[in-house]
């Protein structure tokens, strides 16, 4: 086998892997040690499930203290741990689970915080137990799937798994010739290597988080689609699909992904990548947001259940979870509950505002018979981080930014996205990140929104009350929270009264509901009506149940 050039793309890896490294570098990272690029050079087999791996990864050095560098890996053998560029063997530690690596100490005349990068590189072997999936996918072909959230990618690569510490992504596959080999990036080099072998080179030079970090190894048919055009760069638009698959794949579910990717920009901001390839795949989701390379679960395209709200919600984590990335899982509403509201918002775009109205009861529907009503958005007791695939994270989390972009006006929230976006891009946040980006977008504070909406559990109960003064002109509506004590009280800006007369409107209040267990409302009234409707444009999440009380003579 001939593995010359792929020698020569790693050593060429390193040089530029350590520019990207110190330009990081500029910017002081008191946490110490930090990857910033990945090189993974992965050999994978003509059959089995063994691989055999290079990774050379540079580090931003900060503190004069910093001089071990931990990487996560598990259940994999470790060949050997050295300089990347003298290939001078380094000292290290693996316990199946960790890699320690020791790094020499600062010169002792060193005055800066900030050390000249390394590139470490570490050669590895073994049968990855999870994360990458090797074996026969659903049309009997043997096939290879990165497949990483939230912390799998220890599981076959050596990496910072955690979604705090992204980091920029080269891939070098050595893959059996026939297959189609997709990665993160753009396809840098696709060439035959003799033996039936076929290297492949990818590069994404945008940082991104671990879990996303992914390669792709299957007999695939590939198409493209009208590419997108942002500024002065074309972006390619794919598909990757089985075969079989291809022409359902192309004409259901991403007949019209370029599209959805410019409504999606016309309301956030560029697209962040170089490329969108959407893929079938063997993955234990339903689809997984990789960055610039998405993996679709094969049962979908198999059973013809695959549609477009899926490729809208996935298409949607490229700008949030992707480019801009929770810092901390327990923030995963800031990727889930992102991706579930413009998913909408883009499906409005193109077939109307149905679509977002229809989703956002959907949404609520879901939320309410949900077993996490009990519980905060922001749980930060879950320490098994799949736990957080739930109903607050995506329908509540979706909820919040609904009921956001009612409360301040839809200028204000879309100017904010746009600055959330521009501001964090290739970076991470927690919710109050955001919460300060919204501020100065509307003007408003908005910590008491944030905190009631994902600080306490549930949502509010309203008992409704209600009776007409004819004397005073004025209907009597007394308001009562009568949710669970443990859920707290909420404050409720905007409710909208409709008060009717048969079946027409015979007037439209909007009021503010106080946080408190029981509020009396008095409101002019002209005439008397014969009904009164709560939250009838359904704009905030909320049950009420409506009586009408003794009349007041």
């Amino acid at each position: 086998m001939n593995l010359g050039r792929a020698a020569a793309l790693l050593a060429a890896a390193a040089f530029g892997a350590a520019a990207a490294a110190a330009a990081a570098a500029q910017q002081p990272d008191t946490s110490g040690l930090r990857v910033r690029h990945y090189t993974f050079f992965i050999i994978l087999p003509d059959s089995g499930s063994e691989i055999h791996g290079t990774a050379t990864i540079s580090t931003a050095i900060t503190g004069r203290d910093a001089d071990t560098l931990r990487l996560d890996l598990v259940g994999m053998a470790v060949d050997s741990v050295s300089e990347g560029l003298s290939l001078r063997p380094l000292p290290f530690d693996y316990d199946g689970k960790a890699l320690r690596i020791a790094l020499p100490v600062a010169p002792p005349d060193s005055v800066s915080p900030i050390r000249v990068p390394w590139n470490i590189r570490v050669v590895w072997h073994g049968t990855p137990h999870d994360g990458l999936i090797i074996g026969a996918n659903a049309r009997g072909r043997w096939s290879a799937f990165g497949d990483n959230w939230p912390e799998r990618a220890r599981d076959w690569i050596p990496t910072a798994d955690d979604p705090a510490h992204k980091a920029s992504v080269s891939w070098i596959v050595l893959a059996p010739a026939g297959l189609q080999v997709v990665a993160n990036g753009a396809l840098e080099e696709r060439s035959p290597t003799g033996a039936g072998r076929t290297l492949w080179v990818y590069g994404e030079w945008h940082p991104i988080p671990t879990y996303t970090m992914v390669i792709g190894a299957s007999r695939m048919t590939v198409s493209r689609h009208r590419p997108l055009v942002s500024g002065r760069d074309t972006i390619p638009m794919e598909v990757w699909a089985y075969p079989e698959d291809s022409a359902f794949a192309d004409s259901v579910p991403f007949r019209r992904i370029t599209e959805v990717v410019e409504a999606l920009q016309r309301f956030i901001g560029p697209f962040p990548y170089e490329k969108l390839a959407h893929v079938e795949s063997s993955t234990r989701y339903g689809g997984m947001e990789n960055a610039s390379a998405i993996f679709y679960a094969e049962q979908a395209y198999v059973a013809h259940w695959m549609d477009e709200g899926t490729a809208r919600h996935e298409t949607a984590h490229q700008w949030f979870g992707d480019a801009v990335t929770e810092r901390d899982f327990h923030h995963l509403w800031l990727s889930e509950g992102f991706a579930t509201y413009f998913d909408l918002v883009a499906g409005a775009a193109l077939d109307g505002d149905s679509v977002l109205d229809r989703g956002m009861r959907n949404a609520a529907r879901g939320y309410f018979g949900s077993r996490v009503v009990d519980r905060p958005i922001l749980d930060t007791t879950v320490t098994d981080f799949v736990q957080l695939l739930n109903a607050n994270s995506y329908q509540k989390g979706a909820w919040v930014l609904h009921m956001l972009r009612g409360y301040i006006g839809r200028p204000a929230f879309f100017a904010g996205i746009r600055d959330y976006y521009r501001t964090y891009r290739d970076s991470s946040v927690l919710s109050d990140d955001f919460r300060r980006v919204m501020e100065r977008a509307s003007g408003k504070r908005l910590d008491w929104f944030f905190d009631q909406w994902l600080r306490q559990p549930g949502y509010p109960r309203l008992q409704v009350v209600w009776s007409y003064d004819s004397t005073a002109r004025e209907a009597v509506v007394n308001v009562a929270q009568v949710q669970s004590s443990a859920w707290g009280v909420y404050r409720l800006p905007g409710l909208a009264f409709e008060f009717m007369d048969g079946s027409r409107v015979l007037a439209r209040r909007v009021v503010e509901v106080v946080a408190s267990p029981q509020q009396m409302l008095r409101i002019p009234l002209e005439a008397a009506p014969t009904d009164l409707r709560v939250d009838p444009d359904g704009a905030l999440l909320l049950t009420a149940t409506v009586r009408r009380g003794p009349r007041i003579p």
